[in-house]
């Protein structure tokens, strides 16, 4: 036996905890945020590259506020909305402005009860976010205008407007 005291050893950390400074940190952070913003501006200018490309190729007509063909107006339409529990009512005035020189308007009289049913299908199936807010009133004047084409045919009707929009 020896008289030496024995030597107990520690085990050794594995695991070494970098020392990383606030300033480092602080670095990365904003070389992620730098990055973030680049990669952003140039997704964003190609897309806008792209659309100055199209413009050019097909210039596209500047919308006319002004009124510039017949107006004929539709009998208010009063429907049930699709609302399970509630009894919600949309009550819609709509008038259409057709194109100068057609027959657009003749077509109109001719299938008016084909249109009648098709847009009180369509506005008793929405429900009531269907008929809240600018959107929805273009979303809605969107697929309104697509159901009088598939009625009456393409470039007809020019463009809709709402008179009355009610909803109770």
């Amino acid at each position: 036996m020896s008289s030496e005291p024995e030597k107990t050893e520690k085990p050794a950390d594995t695991a070494v905890k970098p020392k990383t400074s606030k300033a480092v940190m602080a670095l990365l952070v904003l070389n992620l945020g730098a990055s973030g913003f680049g990669v952003f501006k140039l997704l964003t200018t190609s897309h806008h590259a792209q659309a100055a490309t199209h413009e050019e190729k097909h210039p596209e007509p500047a919308p006319t506020t002004e009124v510039v063909g017949p107006i004929l107006p539709l009998d208010p339409f009063v429907v049930n909305l699709d609302e399970p529990g509630n009894s919600r009512y949309l009550k819609v005035t709509i008038q259409l402005e057709l194109w100068k020189g057609g027959d657009a308007e003749k077509a109109i009289e001719k299938s008016k009860q084909v249109i009648r049913d098709a847009v009180l299908s369509h506005l008793s199936g929405l429900k009531l976010a269907d008929c809240l807010g600018a959107a929805a009133k273009d979303t809605l004047r969107t697929a309104l205008m697509t159901k009088l084409e598939a009625i009456i045919g393409p470039s007809k009707v020019r463009r809709m407007f709402f008179q009355e929009f009610v909803v109770q």
